[in-house]
């Protein structure tokens, strides 16, 4: 069959199952009244004993560590891995219960000043100096937040989606990144993440729009109950599965350590492994969305070569496991190359949309 964008877009949105189906909860994040009190730079990595920056003042505050917590910009989330900003968000919460699913509940004024007086002195420092306020604190609405749902899941591994120039879904897998912009995602089935993350920032996902314009779903930003309405598909062969699960496992890896090289120039070799297993995987997801079974040959070429990692732990360095992916990839392109049975990894053009 040939296919072109618009029979694309039809078959995808005759797929009943939707991520709402697979999804313990779809959540927005955390907004607040005062951004400049709850967002702090993050201390230098050099001195431990280094202040959090206040944005608005632009000093050094002191805070206790333990209310600080990763902050997510919506510009820069990134994919597969968090790409986390170099703020903090402190977060005057305390938490409850073992589950998926915590109690959260503000601090009160008096508890704040008693257990945590660095934060409180935050609170009142900051209520001076920006609304010419010395007044005691007479309730926590001065620093509680909105958006507490997305606190309730604090600590529990989750996917965080954006939406910049287009979709892109990273997994959390500590559940610990705050954020403001996009959704988070908790899955019922804690198997299912990296398959999903693949998924998220697939072709299928940019054309994600066309598909809730084709089923009358309008809206300009992504949310929640947008979010919801994903179609999912699975591969009806498990194995093809368990690769698309493993080369996002891959995905997060080089992602992450292609953030965290950033600051001095992200490495090319690394920009060019990420791109060669996001090509793999996108084919495969895309066969798997369009109900086409990928070619024999090709499947036995990437169950050989490609197997789940046993955990950095077992690595000497995270170094020795990225030079691991990178002989799996030239094994890889090896076998393609010499091959004469048309094992084509690119997308169709329709696909290549800006």
């Amino acid at each position: 069959m040939f296919w072109n964008k618009n029979n694309i877009v039809e078959k995808i949105s005759e797929i009943p199952l939707t991520l709402d189906d697979i999804s313990e909860d779809l959540f927005g994040g955390v907004s607040t009244n005062n951004g400049f009190l709850h967002r702090v730079g993050l201390p230098g990595k050099n001195d431990p004993a280094d202040m959090y920056m206040c944005e608005g003042l632009c000093v050094g505050v002191n805070i206790e560590p333990e209310l600080v917590y990763p902050y997510v910009s919506g510009a820069l989330s990134g994919k597969y891995a968090v790409r986390s900003s170099p703020q903090g968000f402190m977060l005057p919460y305390s938490f409850s219960g073992s589950g998926p699913r915590k109690e959260c509940r503000v601090l009160q004024p008096s508890e704040l000043e008693a257990e945590f007086p660095l934060a409180y002195y935050r609170v009142m420092d900051f209520k001076a100096n920006f609304h010419h306020d010395s007044s005691p604190l007479g309730s926590p609405d001065y620093y509680s937040v909105r958006g507490t749902k997305l606190l309730e899941y604090l600590n529990t591994p989750k996917i965080i989606v954006n939406e910049g120039y287009r979709m892109q879904a990273a997994y959390d897998e500590a559940g610990k990144h705050l954020f403001r912009e996009g959704c988070g995602i908790v899955l019922k089935d804690p198997e299912m993440y990296h398959y999903v993350t693949a998924v998220l920032n697939s072709p299928v996902a940019r054309l994600f729009p066309a598909v809730c314009r084709y089923r009358m779903v309008y809206c300009d930003t992504l949310t929640p109950s947008v979010l919801k309405r994903f179609p999912m598909a699975f591969p009806e062969n498990e194995a093809v599965k368990n690769l698309i699960s493993t080369l996002s496992s891959y995905l997060i890896l080089i992602h992450r350590q292609k953030y965290a090289a950033a600051g001095a120039g992200a490495s090319g070799s690394l920009r060019e492994l990420a791109g060669f297993y996001e090509e793999i995987t996108n084919r495969l997801v895309l066969d798997t969305y369009l109900g086409i079974e990928p070619a024999p040959k090709l499947l036995d070429i990437l169950e050989e070569n490609i197997h789940p990692y046993a955990g950095e732990m077992e690595w000497e360095s995270c170094e020795s496991l990225l030079s691991a992916m990178q002989y799996v990839k030239q094994e890889i392109t090896s076998i393609l190359n010499t091959e004469k049975c048309g094992l084509d990894l690119g997308l169709p053009d329709v696909l290549s949309l800006p």
